[in-house]
């Protein structure tokens, strides 16, 4: 949500400041050394799982990444962030635990993350093109998915003329099934130039929230 493009903002340049051999193998009889090599081929093809980021009864897999730097992790906060490509643009993952009140249905849910996201968003600094939010279950708890797309006016360094940067936002948030009232709220945000768009934000932050798993409380 646009906590997430806001630590972007503010906290980003914080954050960029910290910024064996085959000998034995061959002297095995030639049965065994082919059970080995398949059993050797067979782990090499399997993925490594990446660590996760424990939170107080979630979790979420970090983004496998060498150029992300951690701003804070909390049991209850986690912030990191990267830089894009280009000058101004800039990445930021940002997973936070929340109390919420016991919604009676997902429709009282969406509902809720509607009304927040309207609230958040200064309509004197940004200009919304799209904001939707929908029912997204995740392991059979109802959560709500939001997408938010932006710009933020604000005074180019030097000129002062007024330009634009764009602000992408994609975040879910998800009641805990054990406790309804404790929530996890996770958010991916792009901010760059309108020409600096990128066409795989949406798949990227899917695939994080895809991460998503409930911990035992």
């Amino acid at each position: 949500m646009d906590a997430a493009g806001e630590y972007a903002q503010n906290a980003t340049p914080a954050i960029f400041a910290s910024h064996e051999g085959e000998g034995a193998l061959m002297k095995l009889p030639g049965s065994t050394a082919c059970v080995l090599f398949a059993l050797l081929a067979g782990c090499a093809s399997q993925p490594k799982e990446p660590p996760r980021i424990m939170m107080q009864g979630f979790s979420i897999a970090a983004p496998n990444l060498t150029d992300w730097s951690v701003g804070k992790q909390t049991p209850e906060l986690t912030m990191i962030a990267k830089p894009g490509r280009f000058t101004g643009e800039t990445y930021v993952m940002q997973a936070t635990i929340l109390k919420l009140k016991a919604f009676e249905s997902a429709a009282e849910l969406v509902s809720y993350v509607e009304t927040l996201q309207s609230k958040e968003l200064d309509p004197k600094r940004y200009r919304v093109f799209k904001s939707e939010v929908n029912e997204q279950k995740v392991q059979g708890q109802s959560c709500a998915l939001s997408r938010l797309e932006a710009a933020e006016r604000t005074a180019s360094t030097g000129t002062g003329s007024p330009v634009n940067i764009m602000l992408e936002t994609m975040s879910l948030i998800c009641p805990h099934p054990k406790d309804p009232t404790r929530a996890i709220d996770m958010a991916y945000s792009h901010r760059h130039f309108p020409e600096d768009a990128d066409p795989q934000f949406s798949d990227d932050a899917a695939l994080l929230m895809r991460t998503l798993s409930f911990e035992p409380l």
